[in-house]
């Protein structure tokens, strides 16, 4: 492999040194999105059980003890939550409110999901670039030899034809490598942001039922106090 990659000059080592990036890139947002992939269904069943309970403070501990980007959205909703109920707002006033803190805070997870993948795409779209610019060096080479020799022979010109080659090799194997990856770590973050949503989404109408409870609740205990009077 270091044979192949002397052969192909300095442009094959910059390409190179382009893979190792790409690869270093790929390994930590693989271990970024496997520890953000929770089970939303299970969280959101425990947020609902401790929001049937009153229990405003047990749903965010929940939410903090879990962690990633499903976790940290349905924690900033209920602890607008607790401020919109804490200053005495409307259920329409605090459903809107809950809502667009979840959304102010969805910008900050999709930042925090496609961090450094904008490397993988510059790989993608330099390695090419970089393999038929050590393509060219190399047929300049090759023909600078046949100049200096004075005579065509495979001898003369194998050595800067290898280079060519080697360095287009090189430039589409990685670029198709982080392609593929690029592609892939968009269609899974695609996929989060929507998990995301759906989340949000399906805690807003837990809230407006765990609520809606509550009132029925009270306005049952009330009418019971007034037939015993």
């Amino acid at each position: 492999m270091l044979d192949y990659i002397i052969r192909g000059g300095w442009a094959l080592w910059v390409i190179t040194l382009c893979s190792i990036i790409s690869l270093g890139v790929t390994f930590e947002r693989w271990l970024i999105l496997r520890k953000a992939n929770v089970d939303s269904e299970d969280l959101l069943d425990d947020v609902s059980a401790a929001l049937d309970k009153g229990r405003l403070d047990g749903a965010i501990e929940r939410c903090s003890r879990t962690g990633g980007p499903v976790a940290e959205t349905l924690a900033i909703g209920l602890r607008k939550l607790v401020f919109l109920e804490g200053i005495g707002k409307r259920p329409e006033e605090i459903e809107q409110g809950i809502v667009e803190a979840m959304e102010d805070h969805g910008g900050h997870v999709v930042e925090f999901l496609e961090r450094n993948l904008t490397v993988l795409a510059t790989v993608a779209s330099l390695a090419p670039i970089l393999g038929m610019l050590g393509t060219v060096f190399g047929m300049i080479r090759a023909f600078g030899s046949i100049g200096q020799a004075q005579v065509l022979t495979p001898e003369v010109v194998s050595t800067g034809i290898s280079e060519a080659l080697h360095c287009t090799a090189g430039g589409l194997v990685v670029a198709a490598m982080a392609t593929v990856e690029f592609n892939y770590f968009t269609t899974r973050v695609n996929r989060f942001v929507l998990k995301v949503q759906a989340a949000g989404t399906a805690l807003v109408e837990r809230v407006l039922n765990a609520q809606s409870r509550a009132r029925g609740n009270g306005h049952d205990a009330g009418a019971v106090q007034a037939a015993t009077v």
